[in-house]
């Protein structure tokens, strides 16, 4: 099987891209190597690369033994993709996980949000749709955010109608994008909602870095509202479901599913942090804020239909999880 994947290197997908070469699928992986989040951003980057050529080495074999990264950007000439994929003579599926993410990010840079969210997603579709080389099929990340405004625990049928960042407005434009190429092109979609993931080589602007950030730095970690809380999902557990909609696009025609990936799990964040105390055997100063008015107080994702559809059965011991996510961290934050 060869896939193309998006956004390779990113957090989770990296995570996606180890299970795909483990899988002995050959895999293109695309990835603009851009600097959100700072130097971590790119230090992670870097050491992900690494990892997944090794793992390539140890997992090639005679039929499968294919594997390449692509620095690139979507928003540009997608020539150079059509040259690689040449190379493996077609695509079976298309994973894409390309974006900028993140609530807060987009309030300061919403027109970065619209280029490589909206705009990137636009390209891509029209290159598949176009490309006699690609397979009909696509995977495509989406975000508990744009479930803001409806009754817990939030359920893929729930009337999506608030936004409160550019960031969940911008993916829920792409969902409607991919439902209008299903319709109208007969392209097959996976929609996966990922809820608040953390794991190894955690994206530097997320809350689990900053929570091990500050307390190795013993500086105050800062939580916005005492009850807020989320429906945290270690990043294997999402990136397995990931790998699993591969099989549902392969067994299915004409499909088009919006599927939620998170843990059913909602925990208070006071209680996260000290957990994370527990883990690294370490406190520091917790400062409770006020709410802040872009952040949904609480997530909590039905996962009936990810069970029944992706044989999802996440594992939810978080204590367990953020031991194995201290121990990446604490080897980069000095």
């Amino acid at each position: 099987m060869n896939i193309l994947l998006t956004g390779g290197l990113g957090f989770i997908g990296f995570f996606v891209s180890k299970l795909i070469l483990e899988k002995g699928y050959n895999l293109i992986v695309v990835d603009n190597l851009n600097n959100y989040a700072g130097k971590f951003n790119i230090i992670f980057k870097n050491e992900r690369l690494k990892e997944l050529i090794s793992i390539y080495n140890k997992n090639k074999t005679k039929n499968n033994n294919y594997f390449n990264f692509l620095k690139l950007d979507l928003t540009k000439d997608l020539k150079l993709l059509e040259e690689e994929i040449k190379k493996v003579s077609k695509i079976d599926i298309t994973i894409h996980l390309a974006a900028y993410p993140g609530v807060k990010y987009s309030l300061k840079y919403p027109q970065k949000y619209i280029k490589n969210n909206i705009i990137a997603t636009q390209k891509l579709l029209d290159f598949i749709n176009k490309n006699e080389l690609i397979d009909k099929k696509i995977v495509f990340s989406s975000t508990s955010s744009v479930y803001d405004g409806n009754k817990l625990p939030f359920k893929e049928d729930n009337c999506i109608t608030n936004f409160l960042s550019p960031y969940s407005y911008t993916k829920f434009c792409c969902e409607n994008m991919l439902k209008t190429y299903h319709k109208i092109h007969k392209l097959n979609v996976i929609i996966l909602r990922y809820f608040t993931v953390f794991g190894p080589y955690n994206r530097p602007d997320m809350a689990t870095f900053n929570f091990f950030y500050n307390l190795l730095k013993s500086k105050p970690i800062y939580i916005n509202g005492k009850d807020i809380s989320r429906d945290f999902t270690y990043v294997e557990n999402t990136a397995l479901a990931t790998l699993n909609s591969i099989n549902l696009l392969k067994d299915n025609s004409n499909i088009f599913e919006i599927i939620n990936i998170g843990s059913d799990n909602p925990i208070k964040v006071i209680d996260y942090v000290k957990t994370i105390f527990k883990v690294a055997n370490k406190e520091t100063k917790l400062i409770i804020r006020d709410y802040n008015p872009y952040e949904m107080k609480s997530t909590w994702a039905d996962i009936t239909k990810a069970k029944n559809l992706l044989n999802y059965n996440p594992n939810t011991n978080i204590e367990d999880s953020l031991k194995i996510t201290f121990e990446n961290l604490k080897k980069y934050i000095k």
